[in-house]
């Protein structure tokens, strides 16, 4: 007898119709599918947030060294405190910072609302050449810009770093504006309009309103891209307009001690709380939005 031929065919069912083949849908992929994945992201936090856990332990230290254990002491906060040098750095720096993204944040508002009346082309053209500082290497734009100073006349100083602060945070205030501004989409406006809403009632009362969120999150960036810059400030900076990195800088160069990490200890405290505060008001916001 010849053997049956194996058929290749669907199963039928009792009606005499072809069964449909079920197939289980593919499994998704999972981290513990990667087995390099948990070591290397351990290896990351560890890396990034061990020596930002040391300096914090080394702000309370009492001996002068900022690497060597005396014992525990906050007499390092007094003479942080106390440093008149310091102080004047900080508020250098938080003056540029504060004027930076006061100035970056308006003109970021003000180009994102013009750059979405354009066409396509020319809106991603004007984009481009506005955020073109952040793929720049920043050592190039110190030189340029110290170029440029000299070149008009103007000495390093607090209104060189004023202007040149201002024109890199541009492009970190604008990018959460324009982001927000592209997700409310155009049945806001449009039914402001068929309403006979003016364009000054449209800004005032929904453009601007909903556009906080980016905002916020536009100025926290610019605030503290400003408040962290070193080669910028290095270039520009004078006697009595001496930003804090810089002094910072200095201040290692003559020898750690625990006062750097009393400075780095105090700046964290004052981003987290920044950052907390932001947080907690876009969340008050998205419910009542909600």
């Amino acid at each position: 007898m010849t053997a049956p031929a194996h058929s290749s065919a669907r199963p039928s069912d009792r009606s005499g119709g072809t069964a449909p083949v079920i197939r289980k849908p593919a499994r998704a992929l999972r981290l513990r599918d990667f087995p390099a994945i948990a070591p290397i992201a351990v290896f990351g936090i560890v890396f990034l947030y061990l020596p930002i856990l040391i300096t914090t332990i080394y702000a309370f230290n009492d001996g002068d060294s900022a690497l060597v254990w005396k014992g525990f002491s906050v007499r390092w906060f007094g003479e942080v405190a106390q440093n008149a040098n310091l102080l004047n750095a900080l508020m250098v720096s938080l003056q540029i910072a504060v004027v930076a993204t006061v100035v970056s944040t308006i003109f970021s508002i003000l180009f994102a609302l013009s750059v979405d009346q354009l066409r396509a082309k020319g809106s991603g053209i004007a984009t481009a050449i506005l955020t073109a500082p952040l793929v720049i290497p920043e050592i190039v734009l110190a030189v340029a810009t110290l170029g440029f100073i000299r070149m008009i006349g103007l000495q390093p100083g607090m209104l060189a770093l004023m202007l040149a602060h201002t024109s890199f945070c541009i492009p970190f205030a604008l990018m959460p504006v324009r982001a927000r501004l592209k997700s409310l989409g155009t049945s806001y406006f449009e039914a402001a309009t068929d309403l006979g809403a003016s364009t000054w009632q449209m800004f005032r009362r929904i453009t601007l309103p909903l556009l906080v969120p980016g905002i916020i999150s536009g100025a926290v960036l610019a605030f503290v891209i400003s408040l962290d810059d070193f080669i910028i400030s290095n270039f520009l900076s004078a006697s009595g307009a001496t930003p804090l990195p810089v002094f910072l800088f200095s201040l290692i160069r003559r020898g750690a001690s625990p006062a750097v990490n009393v400075i780095a200890t105090l700046l964290l405290v004052l981003a987290i709380v920044v950052t907390t505060i932001t947080f907690l008001q876009s969340q008050r916001r998205s419910k009542q939005h909600a």
